[in-house]
């Protein structure tokens, strides 16, 4: 089968590689659509997760095969699996735990202290043609969902994982950077009741894929965006921010933005150590929290609302074949693409 396998920093090879049979508790899905995302950007661009000694938790190590984000059909389990059944339409949450640490006990499994994910330091990923999972980590797509919209559901579980840590219901909020995630976050702060949803983004396509789905749009290299979210609303700034940029201006524009005891969520990633004024955090007795995957629940509450028609599709999905893996690694690196969804050929051989 033809797989997407990360062999070192900004060395992508696609290749062919046997297919992967399920063992005991495990499913092997056949790929549909996978995700390329900001992980990904960083896994290829910088430093991988995964090294050349074996993972402790999962055993992995490089050459990784990418992808974290995904979507197939079952065909075929492996002994003692009774919950996914073959011809399955199934989307994967990747996150691997111990279940043993301090947070896995506390029902904090997606902050384990040990954690993997499929894709990125675990055997597998969704940038091949099959990949095997543990069973217990697959869900069952909706009818009327598609393949397509399954491939959303691991990065829209991220933003409104971000939107259900700010809290907020209703009144207005502020969204830095609309690549995938951030679009989640404005999907998930509207599907919580958020009207008002200010998005702050330097790339004109994606400007207007937010403005698209009813955001109010900002351009930082045409407007001081402060002074504008404050004239938006009335001196008061924002309810709560998205951090989902990952640069130091972005995290700083959404700090001044920010109502008294509003909270920013730092979702996105970063390269390096970030700095911050602290007097304007701590004269407003703002909250700075961070944003880590999602816990249990959240995948569910994502499908519930793509059944519901919350999380739109149009406007912001560029498909690309496997072949073009890297040139779509520059292209959501560079902002020249929103999201981007590989293609998964079928019948390469062995």
């Amino acid at each position: 089968m033809l797989a997407a396998r990360l062999y070192g920093a900004k060395d992508l090879r696609i290749e062919e590689m046997p297919e992967p049979e399920p063992g005991p508790g495990e499913v092997k899905i056949r790929v549909a659509y996978a995700g390329i995302c900001g992980t990904d950007v960083h896994e290829y661009f910088e430093t991988p997760r995964a090294t050349h000694e074996p993972n402790p938790l999962t055993g992995a190590t490089l050459p990784q095969t990418l992808g974290h984000e995904f979507a197939g059909t079952v065909v075929a389990r492996g002994e003692g699996v009774d919950r996914a059944a073959l011809g399955d339409r199934v989307c994967v949450r990747p996150i691997r735990t111990c279940g043993v640490c301090p947070r896995c006990t506390a029902g904090l499994d997606h902050l384990c202290a040990a954690l993997a994910a499929i894709g990125v330091t675990s055997p597998g990923g969704g940038l091949a043609e099959y990949v095997v999972v543990p069973a217990g980590s697959v869900h069952q797509l909706p009818d009327g969902l598609s393949l397509e919209q399954g491939a959303l559901v691991e990065p829209m579980a991220v933003a409104l994982n971000a939107v259900e840590r700010a809290g907020v219901r209703g009144g207005s909020a502020l969204v830095t950077g609309a690549g995938a995630v951030g679009m989640g976050a404005l999907f998930a702060l509207k599907a919580n009741g958020v009207d008002d949803v200010l998005v702050v983004e330097p790339s004109p396509s994606r400007r207007a894929a937010a403005e698209r789905h009813g955001a109010y749009v900002l351009d930082p290299g045409a407007v001081d965006v402060v002074d504008e979210v404050m004239r938006h609303t009335g001196g008061r700034g924002v309810g709560a921010a998205i951090e989902c940029a990952g640069r130091l201006d972005a995290l700083n524009t959404a700090i001044r933005s920010l109502a008294a005891r509003a909270p920013v969520v730092m979702v996105a990633l970063y390269s390096g150590p970030v700095a911050i004024d602290a007097s304007v955090v701590r004269l407003a007795e703002l909250a700075l929290l961070g944003s880590e995957a999602y816990p249990d629940g959240v995948f569910e509450r994502v499908l519930a609302h793509m059944a519901d028609g919350r999380f739109p599709t149009d406007g912001w999905l560029e498909h690309i074949p496997l072949t073009d893996a890297v040139a779509g690694l520059h292209d959501v690196r560079d902002a020249r693409r929103t999201k981007v969804l590989v293609d998964i050929p079928a019948g390469s051989g062995n």
